[in-house]
């Protein structure tokens, strides 16, 4: 097999499995939380926010790639939810901050919970070698993740 085959078959096999593993979390939490899930892109502001208190809707568009009139419908929909507070920022009271209310918070939190805990079984049934394997992949991920984004 050539390089050019090999590197096809490597990508493949990492569209198909991102989405594969996604669902699964996705399908058991949904199993056990007791609250609906919010759209995906929701979820996906509330990781942000979560993992960057105080984002901007600005940072927040670009961050998820969305346009700026979509990210602000996005904000007011969250907001209106509960899901979202908008503080304004202190230096310049034009620029709004964005916080997770105690409750997405909480919610979040118990789902990344889940998650974790799915994971964190899953990979006791594994070897030591392939948690290691595991274990070595995930920067090269995270980098391969981070080109994709920047379309390189």
């Amino acid at each position: 097999m050539n390089d050019n085959a090999r590197v096809n078959d490597i990508a493949a096999a990492v569209v198909a499995l991102a989405p594969a593993l996604h669902r699964a979390l996705e399908r058991r939490a949904d199993a056990e939380f007791e609250h609906p899930r919010p759209p995906e892109m929701q979820l996906s502001a509330l990781r942000l926010v979560r993992r960057r208190p105080g984002t901007t809707v600005r940072e927040l568009a670009g961050e998820l790639q969305l346009k700026p009139n979509n990210a602000s419908a996005l904000v007011t929909a969250m907001v209106a939810g509960g899901l979202l507070l908008k503080e304004h920022d202190q230096a310049d009271r034009r620029v709004v901050r964005l916080r997770l209310t105690d409750q997405a918070r909480e919610r979040h939190d118990a789902v990344q919970a889940l998650f974790t805990g799915y994971v964190e079984a899953a990979l006791t049934t594994l070897t030591d070698r392939e948690r290691r394997d595991v274990a070595a992949a995930l920067p090269v991920l995270s980098r391969l993740a981070e080109q994709i984004k920047q379309g390189e």
